[in-house]
């Protein structure tokens, strides 16, 4: 009896500890939406084929094979996600995203994101009150640290997917 008891407590816990694990990562990545980190990087993956296919235009790689390598951007920016949501572990909490993802939603934090000359100075009490809070805090603090993880994380990612497409071009007897 004991036995089955510590069974469906471990099983719960465990089951709890997932779930918290799960939003974090959904919030995160709204968080890399909302900001506009997402948006970079499927320009950056769009600007890596205009690359590839200049680099392989005497290859005459027939457009159905870019169409199929171009389905690749999904689960890469999905990659990308994951890493990025360890930068964010690394530096906030869940709290922390929250809060973020709370100044996303108003005009202010979308405004800052789209085109910070557009800002009233309501918009900017808005975003002063913010960076004074803790999350804001932390923010500031961390830029740096995070700047650093951002970069190293986006070399890392964009080689690997470089290599990945460069790879089924050369499976396909593409090569440079």
């Amino acid at each position: 009896m004991k036995k089955t008891v510590t069974l469906i407590i471990a099983f719960v816990i465990s089951a709890v500890a997932f779930a918290q694990e799960d939003t974090y990562v959904e919030d995160v990545k709204k968080c890399i939406k909302s900001n506009g980190t997402y948006a970079y990087y499927e320009d950056v993956v769009d600007q890596m084929f205009t690359m590839l296919e200049k680099q392989y235009a005497s290859q005459e790689v027939p457009v159905s094979v870019w169409d199929e390598l171009k389905t690749l951007k999904e689960s890469s920016l999905e990659d990308l996600g994951q890493m990025i949501v360890s930068a964010y572990r690394t530096h906030f909490t869940h709290q922390d995203v929250k809060n973020m993802n709370g100044l996303y939603t108003t005009q202010a934090g979308q405004k800052m994101v789209k085109s910070e000359n557009e800002l009233t100075e309501g918009d900017k009490i808005v975003l002063t009150e913010f960076y004074r809070s803790d999350t804001g805090q932390k923010i500031t603090g961390s830029q740096d640290s995070m700047n650093t993880a951002m970069s190293e994380i986006s070399e890392m990612w964009s080689s690997n997917f470089y290599q990945a497409v460069v790879e089924k071009l050369s499976e396909k007897g593409f090569n440079l």
